[in-house]
């Protein structure tokens, strides 16, 4: 079971960490977490946990965003950000009913992975808005 695991493990990790030219602080947390515990738990553990540190991130990047923006851009990002949580929760349905429902424990691993980079994806994008405007 640990010679499938831990490549699958790998898989996840270097894709969350693919995107970004410097690990985060949550990514590099979420890596140190699982090379502790590579256990089915351990890991959709610490995934989920990755996820609400991230859900965080967005929402504290998002508050700094709206605080920066002027009245027509606030009420743009403000309407990209419902329609983003209407694909959030939709597409968990999805991945419950597609990747969740498979036999085996990867595919819980696979489909708690699938939720956190959803938020992460999000979180991310929103940084890049903010670090558009600059100083």
């Amino acid at each position: 079971m640990r010679k499938i695991l831990i490549p699958l493990l790998l898989c996840i990790a270097n894709s969350a960490f693919a995107q970004a030219p410097t690990a985060h602080p949550i990514d590099t947390w979420l890596q140190q977490t699982l090379e502790k515990d590579y256990t089915t738990m351990g890991m959709r553990a610490a995934m989920n946990t990755a996820r609400e540190k991230w859900d965080q991130e967005m929402n504290q990047i998002y508050t700094r965003l709206m605080s920066r923006l002027n009245k027509e851009q606030r009420v743009s990002l403000k309407e990209a950000q419902r329609a983003w949580l209407k694909f959030r929760d939709a597409e968990g349905k999805v991945i419950s009913k597609i990747i969740a429902s498979k036999e085996g424990t990867m595919w819980q691993v696979t489909a708690t992975n699938e939720g956190m980079e959803l938020v992460r994806a999000r979180a991310l994008q929103l940084k890049e808005y903010e670090d558009a405007l600059g100083e």
